[in-house]
Order: C-alpha cells, then sequence, then structure tokens
C-alpha cells in the first residue's frame, strides 16, 4: 500500500506477486495487481490477470468492476462501461461505484436512470461525499424531495450521529486479506484443473 501510494506500481505488484506466489487462492492479490497493471497504463497485463481473476473466481461481482476498469482504460463506449457497472451495482452496494454509473447514465442522456441511481444513493447511504455529488447530479434533472432536503438541512445532526456510531463500534481496519484468510481457512485442498487456453 505504500508503494501505491507512492505511485511506485511495479514495486507494488512485485511484493504482491511474491505473496501470490505463497498463497495461490487469494483472490484479493489478482484483483489487487489489475488495479496496480492499469495505473501503470498495462492494459495487455491487466487483461492477463483479470482472466486469471475470472478462472479462479467465476462467481465474484468483482470481475465486472475489473471489466469496467479494463474498457475505461481502453476507451470503451459509454454504454460498454454502463453494461459492466450495471452487472457489478445489481449485486453491490458500492457508493462510488452506484455514483460513477448514474454520472454515465447522465453523460448518455438516460436522465430517469440517472436519478433513480442518485435517489437510491440518497436512501441507501444518508451523508458522505458521493451522498453530496448525487445530490449535486440529481438536481440538474430533477429537484430533491423532502427526505433530500432535510438531509441537506440538517447534515449536523446526520453527522453526528454517524461519528456516534464510528465511536462506539471502531471504524473497520483495512485489512488486504482479511476476507481471503476467511475463505482458505475453511477451504480443503483441491486437485489442479488443466489449464484451458483463455482467447
Amino acid at each position: 500500500q505504500v508503494y501505491e501510494k507512492n505511485g511506485e506500481y511495479q514495486e507494488a505488484k512485485e511484493v504482491l506477486l511474491l505473496a501470490f506466489e505463497r498463497a495461490p487462492i487469494a483472490k484479493r492479490l489478482l484483483y489487487k495487481l489489475t488495479e496496480l497493471a492499469l495505473k501503470e497504463g498495462s492494459v495487455q497485463e491487466a487483461e492477463d490477470y483479470y482472466r486469471e481473476f475470472c478462472d479462479m473466481a467465476p462467481d465474484d461481482s468483482r470481475q465486472h468492476l475489473l471489466r469496467y476498469m479494463i474498457l475505461k482504460e481502453k476507451g470503451a463506449s459509454n454504454e460498454q462501461l454502463i453494461h459492466s457497472l450495471e452487472r457489478y451495482t445489481s449485486t453491490e452496494l458500492d457508493e462510488k461505484w452506484m455514483y460513477e454509473l448514474a454520472s454515465l447514465y447522465a453523460a448518455c442522456g438516460m436522465q430517469e436512470e440517472c436519478v433513480s441511481l442518485c435517489d437510491r444513493i440518497m436512501l441507501m447511504f444518508g451523508i458522505g461525499k458521493y451522498v453530496d455529488k448525487a445530490m449535486e447530479l440529481k438536481v440538474q434533472f430533477a429537484p430533491l424531495n423532502h427526505y433530500q432536503m432535510d438531509l441537506v438541512e440538517n447534515r449536523d445532526k446526520y453527522e453526528a450521529k454517524l461519528k456516534a456510531v464510528e465511536q462506539e463500534y471502531g471504524e473497520p481496519q483495512d485489512d488486504l486479506f482479511a476476507d481471503e484468510q476467511a475463505e482458505e481457512a475453511d477451504e480443503e485442498p483441491k486437485a489442479e484443473a488443466p489449464e484451458e487456453t483463455v482467447d
């Protein structure tokens, strides 16, 4: 993470590849390697990691997000980008990518879909950076409803409630391997399947 924050993507990849060799079932490493390759501008390398990720985790919704990132780097049309993000956000509640999808709807003139998704972001998340962005995007096409106006007018009250909850339960830690460790603990060794060529 330090290498990545400093823009040293090659060094970050080398660390992850070393970890991947020691823990080959760690899906999150492949996900991160794809991201880092894209940050370096290495689209072909990113596609190779993406294919490995899909082979290893065919039911993981993050494959749609990786596909979106790759398509965006390759300059794909908004319609193609929308398709991938719709598939991701249909199973994952992620305000960042929901807002990005709403922005794509707006860019394509899909105002009804944009407004509906902005409403959903505000309803599901209440406050935060992407809620604010969703409000700004929505008012370009439709007025805020009563609940949304209340969010704006009583922001301090809602932020105080959120802060109290965070202090009571503590903020979640960003552990690169947390969910992988849980998965690996339950997995039995499996026979390796023969390699298939990916077109």
